[in-house]
């Protein structure tokens, strides 16, 4: 079967769920209405967290989480095709399985009470977060070293334009740790966490388009 539609799910699915459970919170007044990418009124977690907004994001994101651990398996599977070294291949999954592993956690512990479940979910979210980021800027920087004629294959132009998305997203989190740290803003914390995950999940929609260019393939296969 084709890679592609892997990819696409891992870019829609996290996405029309974030943009739904806030949709929804607001519809039930369980937080205030706006528009989050320039407001900042609201975190992603607060927007998911209760009930009944929880339960349709635990039950969407688990399995997504899964999906996505299975992609980031698979684009270790075309690295070997393009001739990647194995220690950087590894690494790119490594970052991007056990991002994915960790949101898991994060859609098991958000909502619940307590200083250690607290603890879990804000290590699941950081976790997440800042592993699939880095395992794409890692991927974007091995595509853009590409030899000319594979490059042309995916399109020097997606290429390029994934390596900006992973340099977006690496400006935005120097300017969370800014904001944090230093100014204690919670409203340019909340927009750049809602830009964040608009960029980490919408790379996943340039994979796919670079998967379906390449004509890349998922082959099952039976136990001996």
């Amino acid at each position: 079967m084709p890679a592609w539609p892997l990819a696409l799910a891992c870019w829609l699915l996290p996405t029309l769920l974030v943009i739904g459970c806030f949709m929804l919170s607001v519809h039930l007044d369980l937080i205030e209405g706006c528009f989050p990418f320039t407001d900042g009124c609201t975190s992603i977690s607060r927007a998911c967290r209760k009930e009944p907004v929880i339960h349709l994001f635990r039950s969407v994101m688990l399995p997504t989480a899964t999906l996505l651990a299975v992609q980031w398996l698979v684009v270790g599977s075309w690295l070997r095709q393009l001739g990647e070294g194995g220690r950087s291949r590894m690494w790119i999954v490594f970052l991007g399985v056990t991002g994915a592993l960790f949101a898991i956690l994060y859609g098991v512990f958000l909502g619940t009470d307590g200083p250690a479940y607290n603890l879990m979910r804000r290590y699941g979210v950081t976790v997440y977060f800042g592993f699939t980021a880095l395992g794409e800027l890692l991927l974007s920087a091995r595509l853009w070293k590409l030899s000319a004629p594979l490059r042309d294959r995916i399109g020097t132009g997606l290429a390029g334009g994934m390596v900006a998305m992973a340099a977006g997203m690496l400006g935005l989190g120097l300017a969370n740790v800014w904001f944090a740290n230093y100014l204690d803003n919670d409203v340019a914390e909340n927009v750049i966490e809602w830009w964040f995950a608009l960029l980490m999940h919408g790379y996943f929609g340039l994979l796919a388009v670079a998967w379906y260019r390449w004509g890349l393939q998922i082959e099952a296969r039976s136990p001996a």
